[in-house]
């Protein structure tokens, strides 16, 4: 016991104890009315890890150590203390072992008779609920954080659907409007988004192809679940003037169950950029038949020269024909010309001495085939030119096309390419007819599939003839075109990458790896369609492509029952 402090007696201790401020499990703690301690209950040992022998006489407020030195919690209590009036504190300190922890602290004055002037310190330990207060206070924090984040990003949001020329719209179970952008407001021709949440598309204003096409790409993705991406539709503009084409992908929305709960539709004008691939499609047309000139060159001279030739001929044998006639008529005296002699035996001999003078026979033999062979020619010359202006000929979008004809050209063009490296078969079904499709397309398609063909059998033979074999065929809802040949094939790892863009097997400066990829794009993308590839390394490739017979309609197209050509 320290010097100059006396232990209240147990009556003191009861009446002490009663003050109102006094609530166990508190930890207890009774001072003088200096501030040093009389007594401690158990709770303050094991709050502080002070025992009595340690404490009695000491001063409470000096026993407080750590952060609350630095708040000027400890003078703010002295000061009422002084001042004999009660005082609410919570900080945080430490124990005898220097643990920290956060205490709530109530001193209180007494002022009953012998005791006014000491004091009740009731301290209770706080430190799971700061910690509870300070993660609840945090997790506010990160609340309002999250909260101010999703309205920048939704403020992002909105004002890139405000502005991306796409179209976006969402839909609910219902197939009602819960929200867009405003390029579908400008679509649909409603003036704000209160004209168009919460309704269907039977109460707003009809659409025209475009909500024709929607409705049936929503039912299909409902009914399936599986999105529907990159559908091209063709819509005109409201003073149809113009057509624009757009790409619709309808998609599945779900809601927090999983549970799809409506959809989302994208939409994209590509007008401009279907232009520019019609003008990349019609260049590469030309390119190819640029590329093929000289040898077309070549094609148109070789009858061109028999044709000079035998007009050479004709010419001569025409002059050497008029000759004779005009010497058998003026010794015969026919055409008011005197004759050489009176006697018609002398006249006979003489026109027959002329006649035996010129190759009768030879010319009889000679001009005819010369005139067969002239009119062949200028049949052959006028069938390349035929080929190279159907070919090159842009076409009209999509057209229902005489397949095999436009096949036939396709290999006319290209005989340059092949005349000197293979034979090249044609085996065209008659039951093929027409079928709808891009024409200039589809012949690119083509040619590129038969001059790689002419490649590929001129680098495995190249002392020898291969042969590439060309033939269409017609199945229940689709025709087929093979190119087939006999040339070096391909392994599994390039078969694997043939239709990626710029990927090719050929050197430098002989292939640029555009030619398989835009035929993927155009079969499948542009006609539905599909390009197979069946190739063994060292024996040969296979191409199939699978066009299928729809026509605008949407009706199988029937086959014409005769050859067109």
């Amino acid at each position: 016991m320290t010097q100059g402090v006396v232990a209240p007696s147990p009556a003191d201790l009861a009446r002490r104890l009663a003050h109102p401020s006094i609530r166990a499990p508190l930890a207890i703690a009774l001072t003088n009315a200096s501030g040093l301690i009389e007594w401690i209950n158990p709770a303050f040992t094991r709050l502080t890890g002070y025992s009595a022998d340690e404490v009695i006489g000491k001063d409470r407020l000096d026993l407080f150590r750590g952060a609350v030195l630095r708040t000027g919690e400890i003078e703010r209590i002295r000061q009422a203390m002084a001042a004999g009036q009660l005082i609410e504190a919570e900080f945080q300190t430490l124990t005898r072992t220097g643990q920290p922890y956060w205490v709530s602290c109530v001193v209180a004055p007494s002022v009953d008779g012998d005791d006014a002037g000491s004091f009740v310190f009731a301290e209770e330990d706080i430190t799971q609920r700061r910690r509870s207060d300070d993660a609840a206070r945090a997790a506010v924090r990160r609340a309002e954080d999250l909260a101010d984040s999703l309205r920048t990003e939704q403020e992002l949001l909105e004002g890139v659907l405000s502005t991306i020329p796409h179209i976006v719209y969402w839909k609910d179970s219902d197939n009602r409007y819960l929200g867009c952008n405003d390029a579908f407001l400008r679509l649909r021709g409603l003036a704000s988004k209160d004209d168009l949440a919460g309704r269907t598309e039977e109460e707003l204003p009809d659409g025209d192809e475009f909500v024709t096409a929607i409705r049936s790409l929503e039912r299909e993705v409902v009914a399936d679940g599986v999105p529907v991406v990159d559908h091209s539709i063709v819509i005109s503009e409201p003073d149809a003037k113009q057509q624009r084409t757009m790409l619709l992908s309808i998609l599945p929305r779900y809601g927090e169950d999983s549970r799809m709960d409506g959809v989302i539709g994208v939409g994209a004008d590509v007008t401009r950029v279907s232009e520019l691939e019609r003008q990349l499609a019609q260049g590469t047309r030309l390119e190819a038949v640029g590329q093929l000139a000289a040898g077309l060159a070549h094609e148109i001279n070789t009858p061109v020269q028999y044709i000079s030739d035998n007009v050479l001929f004709l010419a001569d044998s025409v002059g050497d024909m008029l000759s004779l006639v005009q010497s058998i008529a003026a010794a015969i005296g026919a055409g008011g010309a005197t004759p050489a002699s009176s006697d018609p035996e002398e006249r006979c001999r003489a026109a027959r001495a002329l006649i035996d003078g010129v190759d009768l026979e030879f010319l009889k033999d000679e001009i005819p085939s010369a005139l067969e062979q002239t009119l062949e020619g200028v049949g052959r010359v006028g069938e390349i030119v035929r080929a190279m202006k159907e070919f090159s000929h842009p076409g009209q979008g999509r057209s229902d096309t005489d397949l095999n004809r436009a096949v036939e050209t396709t290999a006319q063009v290209s005989r340059s390419e092949w005349k000197y490296v293979a034979e090249l078969h044609l085996d065209l079904d008659p039951a093929v007819g027409l079928v709808p499709c891009y024409e200039g397309e589809l012949k690119q398609v083509v040619l590129n599939l038969i001059v790689n063909a002419a490649h590929a059998v001129a680098d495995h033979r190249p002392n020898a003839l291969g042969r590439i074999d060309v033939a269409t065929r017609r199945g229940e809802n689709e025709v087929l075109i093979s190119v087939s040949d006999n040339g070096t094939g391909m392994d599994e790892a390039t078969r694997e990458r043939i239709f990626d863009p710029f990927f090719t097997t050929k050197e430098v400066g002989k292939g640029t790896g555009q030619g398989l990829s835009m035929a993927h794009n155009s079969i499948v993308g542009k006609h539905g369609g599909a390009i197979d590839v069946a190739s063994e390394l060292g024996r040969g490739t296979t191409f199939t492509i699978r066009l299928p017979i729809v026509d605008s309609t949407g009706e199988v197209k029937e086959g014409a029952e005769d050859e067109i050509w």
